[in-house]
């Protein structure tokens, strides 16, 4: 019995119903649009996929009777392929689109487009210093603050990415495990991406509830894609235990971790993290980024 918590275009939980023809699969997904082919695929296997919409901080609620139920779970952090690669999304400069960057494209939350456009220079500063880890923060707020204070509302993907390419000179000084350049504006999009969604808050709940859902014995898979989802998911498999909203606004105070609560949970598989090999890389360039831990309810 498993429960995959980011089922996106299924190939986790395809993986893991053909892998045992008497496997059952849960699949949570926050996008609508992840949970109809959801429902498509389980036509395929009949009584063994059960597509469930909702995000990570609701998994109690959708799963209140599923206490020490699953035998695992697999959470993938990372956006999907579909989602990047639907230019309507808004999600990748690589398509123009919108600035939206929704997972729940049927929410009434913010958009991309209400960070970029309405937010003072600071406040984008520090957005993306703390979930884009970019040190070119300051000059990237102000070229867009600059920008849309002379021209007007920044409305598209593909001009918020040239607006940050050319305020930083066109650099791309950074490369990936491929050698090949990463485009300036990639840090700046991801950390849009993680305010627009609460990603940070939700991972951490995300586990919490996991936890409570896993039987003894079950096993928790984590993939996470930048280091702030792997710093979460490495303090809560060492059994650290946070106060979430105190976490996310000190994301570089390092002494919150020294004063943390321990609670060991986990019989950790593996003391380091497993990365895509040159394989897997030649096959799937998007695994350069994918950081696999895991480890056994105790």
């Amino acid at each position: 019995m498993f429960l995959d918590l980011t089922f996106g275009a299924g190939g986790h939980t395809r993986g893991l119903l053909n892998r045992n023809e008497k496997s059952i699969v849960y699949a949570l997904d926050r996008d609508q649009n992840a949970i109809e082919l959801a429902h498509e695929m389980a036509k395929e296997y009949p009584n063994r996929l059960f597509p469930f919409h909702g995000q990570f901080s609701e998994l109690k609620q959708i799963f209140k009777n599923k206490e020490n139920f699953f035998d695992g779970v697999l959470l993938d952090a990372g956006t999907s392929t579909m989602q990047l690669n639907d230019s309507k999304r808004g999600f990748s400069f690589r398509h123009e689109g919108p600035l939206d960057m929704r997972m729940n494209n049927k929410s009434k939350s913010i958009i991309a487009y209400d960070l970029v456009n309405k937010l003072d220079e600071p406040t984008l500063s520090r957005i993306i210093r703390l979930y884009g880890e970019d040190q070119r923060h300051r000059k990237i707020a102000r070229c867009i603050y600059q920008w849309r204070s002379t021209f007007g509302p920044i409305t598209t993907t593909t001009q918020l990415a040239n607006i940050i390419k050319i305020g930083l000179g066109g650099s791309a000084s950074d490369v990936d495990k491929l050698n090949r350049p990463i485009h300036p504006a990639t840090k700046t999009f991801q950390a849009l991406r993680i305010v627009v969604n609460d990603e940070l808050n939700e991972l951490y709940n995300g586990l919490e509830q996991a936890y409570t859902l896993l039987k003894p014995g079950g096993i928790l898979l984590c993939i996470s894609f930048h280091s702030l989802e792997d710093r979460i998911i490495k303090r809560h498999f060492q059994g650290i235990v946070l106060h979430s909203d105190e976490f996310l606004s000190n994301l570089d105070d390092k002494s919150l971790y020294t004063q943390a609560e321990k609670q060991i949970r986990y019989d950790m598989q593996t003391k380091h993290i497993i990365e895509a090999d040159d394989n897997e890389l030649d096959e799937n360039p998007k695994s350069r980024s994918a950081k696999l831990r895991y480890g056994i309810k105790l």
